[in-house]
C-alpha cells in the first residue's frame, strides 16, 4: 500500500481518531476503559505490524494494538496522523457493534484490545 493515500477505511473506524490530511498530531492519546495515556510523538521510535495486531514503540512506553483490518491504522501511525486509539467495551467487541448508536462494524478495521507497556508494568483491558 503506498503511503501517500490513506484508505478511505481509515477514516471511518469508531476506534481511532486521525488527523487532517497534511496535518501531524503532536501526541497520541491513548484511552483505556479504565485509564487515559498521552505519548508525544516526538518519542516514536519504530512500529510494526500486521492486519490483526500492531507493535508501537515510544523507548519508554510501548502499545500493542490488537484487532482486524488494522493495516490503514499502522500506516496512519507510520505518517504520525494518529491522534486518538479508544479501547472499546467488552460489549462492543463480543456484539461487533461501536458507538452510542450501536453500528455494526463488519468490514471495517476495529480495535479488539490494547496493551500498554511501560516502565515493565502492563494494563490489559479485554
Amino acid at each position: 500500500m503506498p503511503l501517500n493515500t490513506m484508505p478511505e477505511s481509515a477514516l471511518v473506524s469508531e476506534d481511532w481518531e486521525l488527523a487532517e490530511e497534511g496535518h501531524k498530531a503532536t501526541c497520541l492519546l491513548v484511552q483505556l476503559r479504565r485509564s487515559i495515556h498521552v505519548v508525544p510523538w516526538f518519542r516514536f521510535v519504530y512500529a510494526e505490524g500486521n492486519s490483526s495486531k500492531i507493535h508501537v514503540d515510544f523507548g519508554a512506553h510501548s502499545l500493542t494494538v490488537i484487532g482486524d483490518g488494522l493495516y490503514s491504522l499502522l500506516e496512519a501511525v507510520a505518517q504520525h496522523r494518529v491522534l486518538r486509539l479508544i479501547q472499546p467495551t467488552q460489549t462492543e467487541v463480543k456484539m461487533n457493534l461501536r458507538g452510542e448508536a450501536g453500528v455494526p462494524q463488519t468490514g471495517r478495521p476495529v480495535i479488539k484490545q490494547i496493551l500498554v507497556d511501560d516502565n515493565d508494568q502492563v494494563e490489559a483491558y479485554q
